[in-house]
């Protein structure tokens, strides 16, 4: 003989935990899609394309590597691997910092031995839109952005002081 409760069954109600899990799910797929956005990625308005022309800082090379730096070099992300453009010119400088005089409490600048700075310029092909440039691989260009890079016989660090666009 059948009971009563098998023979009925089971209409599905909307609970409080099945309106949590809908919200969620929405929140994730909107954050999702705004951090694509705005990262660069190609899942949402994918710009025009140029080339990108930035100018590198790497400050305190050791002694004399900073002549190992060549015209054509082939930069490297020393971190996510990404490839960063190739060198158009370099030039090299005593490497100087900014330090303060203890007795007047000045700021001076003074040549740090031993070291040398590269200023490098850099070329590449970039996607450019109305918020960003970024180039092949995801690097996003931007004036002040500390970078470190690996090129073919040194490796490097400093800051992006400059750019234009082609």
């Amino acid at each position: 003989m059948e009971t009563n409760s098998e023979q009925k069954k089971r209409k599905w109600r909307l609970s409080l935990f099945d309106v949590i899990f809908i919200v969620c799910a929405i929140a994730i797929a909107g954050g999702i899609l705004l951090y694509s956005w705005r990262s660069g990625g190609s899942i949402v308005f994918s710009g025009t394309q140029g080339t990108v022309r930035y100018t590198v800082e790497l400050k305190g090379m050791i002694e004399d590597t900073a002549y190992f730096i060549k015209v054509g070099d082939e930069l490297v992300d020393k971190v996510e691997k990404r490839p960063m453009g190739t060198v158009v010119s370099v030039e090299i400088v005593p490497s100087t910092t900014l330090n303060r005089n203890d007795y007047t409490g000045e700021r001076i600048i003074t040549d740090v031995p031993d070291r040398m700075d590269a200023i490098l310029v850099v070329t590449s092909d970039a996607t450019i839109t109305d918020s960003q440039i970024s180039i092949p691989g995801g690097f996003i260009v931007r004036v002040g952005t500390w970078i470190s890079v690996n090129g073919p016989l040194y490796n490097c660090a400093g800051y992006i002081i400059d750019m234009e666009r082609d």
